[in-house]
């Protein structure tokens, strides 16, 4: 079993009475989850027929479960839930590829898009 681990940050108070009397309080806050983000593989090429070099989008984030959509690919690419693209492009040309990735615990998003570029 995976231990989550959570920081706190302490928040101080001053609190001015009626009497005058000024006292400090303490409370304890839990810090926000750190954003989710998504990996940016950079420009890609590759040449119609000759499969592509996989490549392998990541999330970033508390959770470490993850669900990807990848929109915009050059035909015969295909991508897993997890991130993982690979194939056999057919058709050159300039694509951009656009990738959605879902926290599936607490249902953050995050974006990221790059070109794909495949010559005949």
């Amino acid at each position: 079993m995976r231990r989550l681990q959570r920081s706190l940050t302490f928040v101080a108070a001053l609190v001015l009475s009626s009497g005058g009397l000024v006292t400090a309080t303490q409370e304890a806050a839990a810090d926000p989850k750190p954003p989710l983000t998504a990996s940016n593989p950079g420009p890609q090429t590759g040449t119609a027929g000759v499969p592509v070099t996989p490549v392998q989008l990541y999330c970033y984030h508390q959770n470490y479960i993850c669900d990807w959509n990848i929109v915009g690919l050059p035909p015969g690419l295909t991508y897993t839930s997890y991130g993982k693209i690979s194939g056999t492009s057919t058709v050159a040309g300039d694509y951009t590829v656009n990738g959605t990735v879902k926290d599936v615990i607490d249902q953050r998003t995050a974006t990221t898009s790059f070109r794909w570029t495949i010559n005949p």
